[in-house]
């Protein structure tokens, strides 16, 4: 529940940075983010605070830890190749957002339940450590 909360406040951050004029917000997303904005969305003429690829991957976590019970390690695998080559591409010239978003759909949703697989594993480990202080 507290990754849940935690994602949502994440991609709630997004959006209400340029809603509200948020610097701060735009500041720590510029730790983890180009943010670009040719190749940002803009909400009402403000850049979103993360760039598309990160936005998606963003949202692609919420989705995935809403909709996907288990973990699945080769669909991670795939979409992590998927993305790899994705920036490839847009590296080399072949720049598409549609691709920017989906393959960060794909490997947030991917990545969300083994990140929470482990994220439980810790909390699980941590109170059976102090149960047996």
């Amino acid at each position: 529940l507290a990754l849940i909360l935690c994602t949502v406040l994440w991609c709630l951050a997004i959006v209400l940075a340029p809603l509200l004029h948020l610097a701060p917000v735009y500041f720590f997303f510029s730790k983890i983010c180009h943010q670009l904005p040719a190749r940002s969305w803009h909400l009402y003429g403000e850049q979103l605070g993360l760039c598309i690829r990160c936005t998606s991957l963003s949202l692609g976590f919420l989705g995935g830890l809403l909709l996907l019970p288990v973990p699945n390690v080769r669909w991670l695998k795939i979409s992590i190749a998927i993305t790899v080559l994705e920036w490839l591409l847009a590296f080399t010239g072949m720049d598409s957002g549609t691709l920017r978003v989906l393959s960060g759909l794909l490997l947030g949703a991917t990545a969300a339940p083994v990140i929470r697989s482990g994220v439980e594993g810790m909390f699980i480990r941590a109170r059976a450590a102090h149960e047996s202080m």
